[in-house]
């Protein structure tokens, strides 16, 4: 867990690249309203990774029959606050849900690739 706190910490340039790009894509469409939804896909996509980062060290230092139970539940509460914050934006207004969407799918693959670039320049 500390690992992907840590990548986060010393790329957040990348990511603030990602939100201010975001952010002046919606500007320039005059969808001002619509730049708190970068935040809450941003935070999302933290939160995440953060809990996935946890469950993942408590599966390894669990015993063998209880790390599946650990992952399933853990699986199956990113998929919850998922789907609540999803669906309470759904509940605001449909483009409040495909911003935060759209946020947290690219801060996701975004992520991805800087914990797979992280890990190949600790590999050398």
């Amino acid at each position: 867990m500390k690992h992907v706190l840590n990548t986060f910490k010393a790329n957040w340039k990348i990511y603030l690249a990602l939100a201010a790009v975001m952010a002046l894509q919606l500007i320039s469409a005059n969808q001002f309203r619509l730049c708190g939804a970068i935040l809450i896909g941003a935070l999302l996509n933290f939160f995440y990774f953060l809990s996935t980062a946890a469950r993942l060290q408590a599966a390894a230092n669990a015993p063998r029959g209880q790390s599946k139970r650990i992952m399933l539940i853990g699986m199956m509460l990113r998929l919850l606050m998922i789907f609540t914050v999803l669906a309470v934006a759904v509940r605001i207004s449909t483009q409040l849900f495909l911003s935060a969407a759209v946020s947290f799918g690219a801060f996701y693959f975004v992520t991805l690739f800087v914990l797979a670039r992280d890990e190949v320049k600790r590999k050398f």
